[in-house]
């Protein structure tokens, strides 16, 4: 329950003192969006919050220490170019399928890596050179076995999440504080916890396009349930802003690094609410889905294999028909692996989560959330904290798989909220589509070239 930044820091820097080990464990603590670490006498320690929601880039160059958000910074002030692979990647037709998105610990430029989440940067000024080492999972993570265990997991979570809303409350007491809710269940977890304190908050959504308005209608109705107001933003079609898309357009692309387009729609979107914030700070329920068996669902497949490999990595990342790219995407993936995992790590806890955990959302959603979310206003994530997301993942697998986390949560912190009937379903996790990438899964991860 401490919210003050200076007290935060003065007792990372007390764990310091008996250690690097407690160091990390007290960083566990720590809920958000940011990027710590620490001075040495020969360097600097830094990480990433656990889910990497602040995408960090870091390198050497010229002998110096570079980190940083925006990796095209960089590039500009040192002359950085975009390697072959890389431009024949974000140019192949398929790149837009699944999300931009690189693949492994790339940046856009060599020069520089993506800071791996649950891990350390080691930078050394003598030799000029940065060591990655992991520090979590500290130990096994086992599922509970029984009812009430699992019904103690959802009461112990409900009271984090509880005691992280009135945080977010107190740390910012004078800006207006937003939650987005859209009627999903993991928005709806948000709001649940927000229970008690509704009072310090301002509620929103919004309609960017016709698929959006079924969301934000459902948010709409339940918050008018809760007795709560609801503020509703429609992106128009056309305003005056508008004029300045395509150098905002320009912007956005150099914020990600030049990997690609962004959708225009998205575009408009986040031009418009710069110029017309909904909150100071939004409260995003993103992370959230780490409690879920969310890739068994997408591919509506009961096993998976017991480690991974590069080809099965390249497979669930992107479309990759072209053979140059399949045998380079897999020597990245192959490094990768080498250089952050081992088969101890994934007896801890199963590649599959570490694949949504470290991986997709931090190369993912990191990504979209420095580059184009943060543009408009700032955001905090009361889920990102990695205490409470290996707390979901002691949850059976079986229950995870049906929602019930979210579920059970809001059942427990704010029955109203089922009282309303509206569930709000994902359209597109059809059968269908997962029956079309399990079949690309089944078939091009056995596509292997000698590396």
């Amino acid at each position: 329950m401490v919210i003050d930044e200076n007290e935060l820091l003065k007792r990372m820097a007390e764990a310091r003192q008996s250690g690097t080990d407690a160091f990390w464990k007290e960083e566990s603590n720590l809920t958000g969006v940011f990027c710590v670490g620490y001075a040495t006498k020969n360097g600097v320690v830094y990480s990433t919050d656990c889910a990497g929601m602040q995408l960090v880039y870091h390198g050497t160059i010229d002998e110096k220490l570079f980190v940083t958000s925006h990796s095209k910074l960089v590039a500009d002030l040192k002359g950085l170019q975009q390697s072959k692979y890389i431009k024949k990647l974000i140019n192949n037709r398929f790149w837009h399928y699944w999300g931009t998105w690189l693949p492994g610990d790339l940046s856009p430029f060599t020069e520089l890596r993506r800071m791996q989440p649950n891990c350390a940067g080691i930078y050394e000024e003598k030799s000029g050179r940065i060591v990655t080492k992991r520090y979590y999972p500290f130990y096994e993570v086992k599922e509970t076995r029984t009812e009430e265990e699992y019904q103690n997991t959802i009461h112990e979570l409900g009271q984090i999440m509880s005691n992280t809303m009135k945080c977010i409350a107190d740390k910012w007491p004078e800006k207006k504080v937003s939650i987005s809710v859209t009627g999903g269940r993991d928005s709806m977890t948000a709001l649940s916890c927000a229970n008690g304190i509704y009072d310090k908050f301002s509620y929103f959504s919004y309609i960017s396009n016709v698929d959006e308005s079924v969301d934000a209608e459902a948010a709409q109705k339940i918050c008018k349930y809760l007795g709560l107001k609801h503020e509703l933003y429609e992106i128009p079609e056309e305003w005056d802003g508008y004029k300045y898309l395509d150098v905002f357009k320009k912007v956005m692309e150099c914020n990600a690094g030049c990997i690609g387009e962004n959708n225009t729609n998205d575009l408009k979107k986040r031009l418009y609410f710069s110029q017309n914030p909904p909150c100071d700070i939004e409260v995003k329920s993103w992370v959230n889905e780490m409690g879920r068996g969310w890739y068994y669902n997408k591919y509506n497949k009961k096993k998976f294999p017991k480690y991974p490999y590069p080809s099965y990595w390249r497979a669930m990342h992107k479309v990759y028909v072209t053979p140059w790219l399949i045998k380079e995407t897999d020597k990245v993936f192959a490094n990768y692996l080498k250089r952050y995992y081992s088969k101890k790590t994934f007896d801890k806890l199963s590649w599959l989560e570490l694949y949504f955990w470290e991986f997709a959302w931090s190369g993912g959603e990191g990504v979209f959330l420095t580059s184009e979310h943060r543009v408009s206003y700032d955001i905090t994530i009361p889920f990102n904290n990695r205490k409470y997301i290996e707390k979901m993942l002691t949850v059976p697998l079986e229950k995870r798989k049906i929602d019930a986390i979210p579920n059970d949560l809001i059942t427990y912190m704010e029955p109203r909220i089922v009282e309303t009937g509206i569930v709000i379903k994902d359209i597109s996790h059809t059968s269908f589509r997962a029956f079309i990438v399990r079949i690309y899964l089944e078939i091009f991860s056995k596509i292997r070239f000698r590396i």
